[in-house]
């Protein structure tokens, strides 16, 4: 990633955080969870690739044309990092844990995006805006009228704030930003959560583990 998009994304990471990103522990290792309806009622909780030897070791990032938040492409998934509901197990298995084969009612209760560990990332992940500014999309949603003054004022130019209208949307399509609340997730601590009120079922968080 170049240092002139790092540069370009920080303002706006740091203006819904509410803080600078050097505010919160460097050393600290950060995720984004998704969760939600949706996953279950589509089937995408019990797909086979979930189960793949390579994904579960975290060789591989799984990516499933199905397996998204939006209707601009899949999510990049951490297989390893994702929670697993086993119900013979005691609680919820990352799938670096899990036994092959697993119990015949398994099934993926929170899918962990690919990240690098940092805030920065979790961040990046959680917003979609991918590596680049190529990878900007120009959603033709709302936003809440909150976080379009605060992303402006904070100086997010007018193509990353067309993309970020998605994460910081009015409810009526994209998802909500929600700051620390919420939601309380089986791992780490809120940082920053989103939810949908629109119908797609999502929920996501970014967590400090």
């Amino acid at each position: 990633m170049s240092d002139e998009w790092r540069a370009r994304l920080t303002p706006a990471f740091e203006a819904l955080l509410g803080a600078p990103l050097s505010d919160h522990p460097e050393d600290a290792t950060y995720a984004t969870f998704a969760w939600g309806n949706f996953l279950g009622e589509t089937g995408l909780d019990r797909l086979p690739a979930w189960l793949d030897p390579a994904a579960l070791r975290g060789d591989t990032v799984l990516v499933h044309q199905h397996l998204a938040m939006n209707d601009e492409g899949p999510l990049r998934v951490d297989a390893a990092g994702s929670l697993f509901d086993i119900p013979s197990a005691d609680g919820l298995l990352e799938g670096r844990d899990l036994q092959l084969p697993p119990a015949e009612d398994w099934r993926v209760a929170y899918v962990r995006l690919a990240s690098d560990g940092t805030l920065f990332d979790a961040m990046r992940v959680a917003t979609q805006v991918g590596d680049g500014p190529e990878d900007l999309i120009e959603f033709e949603f709302d936003a809440d009228e909150e976080w379009e003054a605060a992303l402006a004022e904070a100086g997010v130019d007018d193509e990353l704030l067309a993309h970020l209208r998605w994460c910081c949307a009015d409810g009526t399509a994209g998802m909500v930003f929600n700051g620390t609340g919420p939601f309380k997730v089986p791992r780490g601590t809120v940082v920053a959560s989103w939810s949908d009120e629109a119908g797609f079922q999502w929920d996501m968080a970014v967590v400090r583990l």
